[in-house]
C-alpha cells in the first residue's frame, strides 16, 4: 500500500456524499411518486372469504400459505364468516391481522 498524498481525498471518502445524495433523490421521488392513496383497497374487487382460494387468501396481507390452509379449514368445518371480523375465530389471527385485511376482504357483503 503506498502512501497517501496529503490534500489528496480517498476516492470512497469522496463518493459517500455522492451515494448519500442520490439515495435521498430516489426515496424522495418514490415517496412523491407513491401516494397513501395508492395504497388503499380498490373498490371494486375484494377478497370474499367465504369463497376465495387459498391462492386469492394468500393476497391479504399478514396470510402466508399456513394461515391461508386454517382459513379454509375453519370455513369447511365452521361454515362462512358473517363478518370480516370472523377471522378471529382463526388461530393465528388477531385484532391487528384483522384490522389490516378488513381494507382488503369481505364477507359476502
Amino acid at each position: 500500500m503506498t502512501a497517501r498524498e496529503p490534500g489528496k481525498p480517498r476516492r470512497v471518502v469522496a463518493l459517500v456524499p455522492a451515494i448519500a445524495l442520490a439515495a435521498v433523490s430516489v426515496l424522495g421521488f418514490i415517496r412523491s411518486s407513491v401516494t397513501r392513496d395508492s395504497w388503499s383497497a380498490p373498490t371494486t374487487r375484494r377478497v370474499d372469504l367465504n369463497n376465495a382460494t387459498r391462492a386469492e387468501l394468500r393476497l391479504l396481507p399478514g396470510v402466508g400459505p399456513a394461515l391461508a390452509e386454517r382459513i379454509e379449514r375453519d370455513r369447511a368445518e365452521h361454515g362462512p364468516f358473517a363478518s370480516v371480523d370472523d377471522l378471529t375465530r382463526v388461530r393465528g389471527i388477531g385484532p391487528r391481522t384483522v384490522l389490516a385485511i378488513r381494507p382488503f376482504a369481505s364477507a359476502g357483503e
